[in-house]
């Protein structure tokens, strides 16, 4: 499997990380994505928001559910739960229809 490098294009912590990654598939150019990551707190609840780039309306069907299968498995470690019983097939493809409405036709 390729390395993937991650570039940090802005980090003003606590608050805001932003991160280039790249990796080459398939023998072609690297691909690049875009990452946000924001957190706010108020009144005691810190909240992320998550953001990336999906430079191919095709790839939503499986990025999206991906990172929030992922970050479900986050909220279960942070929580105490059991982060085995997060199954990816609740997520694939159950949600890529989803993601793939949200870039609209």
């Amino acid at each position: 499997m390729p390395s993937e490098r991650f570039r940090i294009d802005e980090c003003d912590r606590p608050r805001r990380l932003r991160i280039t990654t790249s990796m080459p598939y398939d023998g072609d150019d690297p691909e690049h994505w875009l990452l946000r990551l924001d957190l706010e707190e108020s009144d005691g609840i810190t909240t992320l928001t998550f953001a990336q780039n999906v430079p191919d309306p095709k790839m939503a069907e499986g990025v999206g559910p991906g990172w929030d299968y992922y970050l479900d498995r986050m909220a279960a470690a942070e929580t105490g739960a059991d982060v085995t019983a997060v199954d990816f097939a609740r997520y694939s493809p159950e949600m890529s229809g989803y993601y793939v409405a949200e870039f609209g036709d």
